[in-house]
């Protein structure tokens, strides 16, 4: 059964690739047009303070990975078709090409990449031109980290020694209003989403959460309930008679996978979501902020 799925899966999958939604940034994104804008300021901002090169250019290359953002294009039938065949059977192969197939991935990883650095930065350049810039930044990139091994807990670790080093910069005073907003944690959401839609209720969105639930809920009856009848029917058990209920068993399965893996990916992308909301608004609201 498992390896009818795969097939199925597979075959409909590589059948359609050349039907995917384009991956091209739309020219009528607002939400690409208004991280350009930003990272135009920012660009002018370091190269008019006359620091050093490369200073100047690593700054540069986290500044772009943090405003690479746009709204991302709907998934397809392919990637879905690959998620499930990986659902199906265990095979690295097919759990790599499942990722790869949505470009989203590489949207809500890249604030990693430009934390990576920034920190690269305050390692290099203790007393860099852009310090005090550098922290104020990581306060907000932390709030949507996801990859280990980083050297701070929190972007408030970043906010506070920014208030610290800096107490009479405007970047400190920022920080000091920025640190008292209500952010989001892939780490958190990951936890919730130990049970499908609960995620999606952390970060508010409870329609969601309730479908995700529901059918996790309907997986799991699709899964105990054979369980039940064939315990009851234990003696006079047979394979011409009964096999529906291992078919409906392992669709069951099928089914919960899938739900467990879109719930929790779409838990992620909604942390990626209101921390950047959050953000956006805050800058609104302070014109002057870099």
């Amino acid at each position: 059964m498992r390896i009818l799925a795969l097939l199925v899966a597979t075959s409909f999958a590589f059948a359609t690739l050349g039907c995917g939604a384009s991956v091209v940034v739309r020219p009528d994104d607002p939400v690409f047009s208004r991280a350009e804008t930003r990272l135009t300021r920012t660009i002018a901002r370091l190269q008019g303070a006359q620091a050093p090169a490369d200073q100047t250019a690593l700054m540069l290359q986290a500044e772009s990975l943090y405003r690479y953002r746009f709204a991302p294009p709907p998934r397809g039938f392919v990637s879905y078709a690959a998620e499930f065949a990986a659902s199906a059977i265990e095979i690295p192969a097919l759990q790599s090409l499942s990722g790869a197939l949505d470009i989203h991935e590489l949207r809500l990883r890249a604030p990693d990449g430009a934390v990576q650095l920034w920190e690269s930065y305050l390692a290099r350049y203790p007393s860099g031109n852009f310090r005090a810039l550098a922290l104020y930044r990581l306060g907000w990139a932390y709030r949507s980290t996801g990859a280990a091994g980083l050297p701070r807990q929190s972007g408030d670790e970043a906010f506070a020694q920014l208030e610290r080093e800096s107490p009479t910069s405007p970047l400190a005073s920022l920080a000091a209003s920025a640190r008292h907003l209500e952010w989001k944690s892939k780490d958190a959401a990951s936890g919730w989403s130990a049970v499908p839609g609960l995620g999606q209720m952390y970060v508010g969105r409870y329609a969601a959460g309730t479908g995700y639930l529901l059918v996790g809920l309907a997986a799991a009856t699709m899964i105990v309930a054979p369980l039940v009848v064939g315990y009851e029917r234990r003696h006079d058990l047979s394979w011409s008679n009964d096999w529906p209920l291992l078919a409906l068993g392992v669709g069951g399965l099928l089914v919960l996978s899938l739900d467990y893996t879109a719930a929790y990916q779409d838990a992620i992308a909604r942390v990626v979501d209101w921390n950047e909301r959050i953000e956006s608004a805050f800058e609104d609201a302070h014109p002057d902020a870099p």
